[in-house]
């Protein structure tokens, strides 16, 4: 009987309920979880941790799409494309001068030699070749003709490879308002990348100088993919969003933001913009508070990599602000002035700064992902300001040459094995299933 009563007692008691550990994540979570760490330390330290991890981590296990929303590029340096405009040496010396590109180290250990440029085959016609873009280990040129088409060279400096891209022949005499490497996915390398150009081109019967602005884009993919291709093509909902300009001299380059290339056109204050690789073209107002001036050196459209929102930098007096387009259900939109930043408070005591500052409206030099690089007008004094907390920064590389710059990076995902031994079972190499060698 006191057995049975036990026994009962036993059974109704709970069970005890063993801790979950990290062994009890599945596989395809830890999946995700390691595409999305932050480095490659740890994502090899990762690897590190057991065999079934390991095995995950391999390049069997992840492959390239699982990492493809990750950064895992390393900056070697940065490409300044130097600007005599804002040189104090008078306009007559100055007109004597090109745009010269310096590359700088991020480290003092960098071999500067190996990122030079001197690679690259001659201009036609001896010209110098331009710095336009650049994007990871990619740089992009363009040789500038006369009232035509401009010769178009994609190169990588650490492998000293380039590639010439010769345009279509209804492009031959089109004048181009600017080239662009696609930013839209995290690699680019010399056997796939994509570039989109803005060109016009005189329309028919239309008077004033009014030109038609069209946007094309070229294809450069891999041999081994299913869609491979090489050449230029044009949309036919970018031919459907063409635009009218009155010269390239009305209108000035404006910057990036989410997939999209903005131009300001200085006539009526408007925008235009060119989605990066399908060149879809959309024209649009910008409120008088967001634009400031419209002047082309105070007006900035720009990335943060935060989120799916495009970003606008003004320039208004002695203020910056930063402002964010908000979409509405309805189909409209509104800026909102997320972020103001006082520049003669905010930069007075750093080292070289003058009373006479900011008298007037400063000036954008240059912009990348979460900042923006300026000057006063009085004086060439480069600052850069992280727009993510608005801190501003006086030492840092980009700011060392006034023009714009291009972040040189490698990207690079860890090769991982599953196995670190030869494989015992008759396969040749490295065993890629879970090690069983042992």
């Amino acid at each position: 009987m006191e057995k049975e009563r036990a026994r009962h007692s036993k059974e109704q008691m709970p069970a005890t309920k063993l801790p979950t550990t990290v062994n009890d994540v599945p596989n395809h979570l830890l999946k995700l979880i390691f595409g999305r760490l932050d480095s490659h330390v740890s994502f090899l330290r990762a690897a590190a941790v057991c065999t079934r991890w390991r095995h995950i981590a391999s390049s069997h296990g992840m492959r390239y799409r699982d990492c493809n929303y990750h950064d895992f590029s390393t900056t070697i340096g940065h490409y300044h494309v130097v600007d005599p405009s804002f040189s104090p040496e008078p306009r007559s010396s100055q007109a004597q001068r090109r745009h010269r590109v310096v590359f700088i180290p991020a480290l003092p250990s960098i071999d500067v030699r190996h990122f030079t440029l001197d690679f690259l085959p001659s201009g036609p016609g001896s010209r110098p070749w331009q710095l336009v873009d650049g994007y990871g280990s990619l740089l992009l040129l363009t040789n500038q003709r006369h009232s035509s088409f401009p010769d178009i060279v994609v190169c990588e400096p650490i492998s000293r490879r380039y590639f010439k891209i010769k345009p279509i022949k209804d492009m031959k005499y089109c004048h181009c308002l600017g080239v662009f490497l696609n930013r839209r996915y995290n690699v680019s390398s010399m056997s796939s990348f994509t570039l989109t150009c803005m060109v016009y081109q005189r329309s028919t019967g239309i008077a004033d100088g009014v030109s038609y602005v069209t946007a094309h884009v070229y294809t450069h993919g891999p041999p081994w993919s299913r869609r491979w291709r090489h050449g230029w093509s044009t949309s036919r909902h970018a031919m459907s969003g063409g635009i009218h300009i009155r010269g390239a001299e009305s209108v000035h380059y404006a910057g990036r933001s989410k997939g999209s290339i903005f131009w300001g056109i200085e006539d009526d204050g408007s925008v235009f913009s060119g989605e990066e690789g399908t060149g879809v073209l959309s024209h649009f107002h910008l409120p008088e508070n967001v634009r400031g001036s419209q002047h082309r050196s105070t007006f900035r459209f720009i990335d943060d990599g935060v989120d799916n929102l495009v970003r606008v930098i003004s320039l208004i007096g002695k203020d910056l602000r930063v402002f964010l387009k908000k979409e509405h259900n309805n189909g409209g939109s509104d800026w909102v002035l997320v972020r103001s930043l006082h520049l003669p408070e905010a930069t007075l005591g750093f080292p070289g700064y003058k009373e006479c500052f900011f008298s007037h409206t400063a000036k954008i030099v240059t912009a990348g992902k979460g900042y923006v690089v300026l000057t006063p007008v009085e004086e060439t004094w480069l600052f850069s300001v992280e727009l993510g907390t608005m801190q501003v920064e006086r030492d840092h590389i980009r700011n060392k040459l006034a023009g714009e710059v291009y972040p040189h990076e490698l990207w690079l995902q860890p090769k991982v094995s599953a196995c670190v031994l030869r494989c015992k079972r008759g396969r040749d190499g490295p065993c890629y299933d879970m090690c069983k060698c042992k």
